[in-house]
């Protein structure tokens, strides 16, 4: 397909030679960049790229022990750098590979493109390389080749959309909050004045009705059309607090045919997409989206201050997933583009009745399980009131930073979450 030679071209066009050049060689181990270096040679001018790729797995694989040692903030941007050095390298010699092994094309993309997702995921930018935009063009070849794919036999596809049943009455466990305000499109100034500055939670409806994501990513298919050869994070288990909890790498595609497909949400074990960065990564997601205008709101308001850019998270799972109570140290909007959530909050001065764990790990988490409360050990949480907000699609709700809350989703559920400062 003359579409896919050009697409290959582009993708090895991005890819500069003398990579190592542009790391800061003086904060690196000089035999990894010995390595590096001599593995590019091997690619360019030898033209072997099954060497290459033997040397290159090995600078990998211990970059990869350095990435996972320790706390990640602690992590040194320049092995992070050396790391997508290695990624790309690697990449170039996979393609390389597809012009001498064109029986195994399709395997070797698909090896091209996980590894161009876990240099986002765990690499760093340098020089004006774009990961991204090798990461898309990839996803773009890989789309056109399995346009052209018959099924294979046994293999699950979906072909009903997400639908929410609004009518429906859920048997929710746990207990009762009073429930929320509720504000139609409100003005920028109306919720500020009202909610934002006295940080009160609300509701807000009318607010995202012209975003393409409440009607494209109904269907299934879509996402996995445009973002299901991506690599993410699954979570696995209960929540993130539980003790067989655990994290998966996997294609967002493995992640709907495991998890998703059967759209009862009664997985073995349940699988979360959650507090992803999905649309920087799927740049062509994120244009199905807008950020809401109320997060240009700040606390400061020094014209002189700068302002962080706004986080934007996916969360994207089957019915039943959970996220203990918690709090967040930002303003956060949380948009239901599919489903329906329940919210439970709690005021920042109830924090001493939900009990939370000790030391920084997780002290922005509560022990007590509104849904199952113990008493016994946590007698004071009797006395933690409870707000309640059952988000449907297209609606959002506004959650102050340190607010506690503890989210459920009742059905096959996407939100996006927006968080800032």
């Amino acid at each position: 397909m003359a579409q896919v030679d050009v697409k290959l071209c582009e993708v090895r066009q991005l890819i500069p030679e003398n990579i190592t050049h542009l790391l800061p060689v003086s904060e690196l181990d000089r035999a990894s960049l010995f390595l590096l270096q001599e593995t590019q040679d091997t690619l360019l001018k030898c033209r072997q790229p099954d060497k290459a790729l033997k040397t290159v797995e090995y600078v990998l694989e211990m970059t990869w022990e350095d990435l996972n040692t320790g706390h990640w903030k602690n992590i040194p941007v320049a092995t992070r750098q050396l790391y997508s050095a290695a990624v790309l390298i690697k990449i170039d010699a996979l393609l390389c590979q597809c012009e001498h092994k064109a029986d195994d094309r399709l395997n070797l993309l698909h090896t091209a493109m996980k590894t161009a997702d876990l240099g986002l995921l765990l690499g760093a930018p340098f020089g004006d390389i774009c990961m991204t935009k090798i990461a898309g063009l990839l996803s773009d070849i890989l789309s056109l080749l399995s346009s052209g794919i018959k099924p294979q036999e046994g293999e699950v596809h979906v072909t009903n959309n997400i639908k929410q049943n609004t009518d429906k009455a859920y048997d929710i466990p746990g207990i009762k909050g009073q429930l929320l305000n509720v504000l139609e499109k409100p003005s920028l100034e109306g919720f500020r004045t009202a909610y934002f500055s006295p940080q009160i939670p609300v509701k807000l409806t009318g607010c995202m009705s012209h975003w393409p994501a409440l009607h494209l990513w109904e269907d299934i298919n879509y996402l996995k059309r445009v973002a299901g050869t991506r690599t993410v994070p699954i979570e696995l288990g209960v929540h993130y607090t539980h003790p067989e909890w655990s994290q998966k790498l996997m294609t967002i595609g493995e992640f709907i045919e495991t998890h998703i497909a059967s759209q009862t949400g009664e997985s073995k074990c349940v699988g979360y997409l959650a507090q992803h960065p999905l649309f920087e990564q799927v740049p062509e997601l994120r244009k199905d989206i807008f950020e809401p205008e109320y997060c240009c709101l700040s606390d400061n308001l020094d014209d002189e201050t700068t302002t962080e850019e706004t986080d934007i998270n996916a969360w994207f799972g089957p019915k039943g997933t959970v996220s203990p109570i918690h709090h967040d140290p930002k303003h956060n909007l949380l948009t239901q583009v599919v489903g329906e959530k329940r919210i439970l909050l709690y005021h920042p001065d109830d924090s001493e009745k939900l009990y939370p764990h000790e030391g920084s790990l997780l002290s922005n988490t509560a022990q007590v399980d509104p849904e199952n409360p113990d008493y016994d050990t946590f007698p004071l949480f009797k006395d933690a009131k409870a707000w309640e907000c059952h988000l449907r699609q297209g609606e959002m709700l506004y959650i102050p930073p340190k607010w506690w809350h503890h989210v459920r989703s009742l059905s096959l559920s996407f939100s996006v979450s927006f968080w800032w400062t």
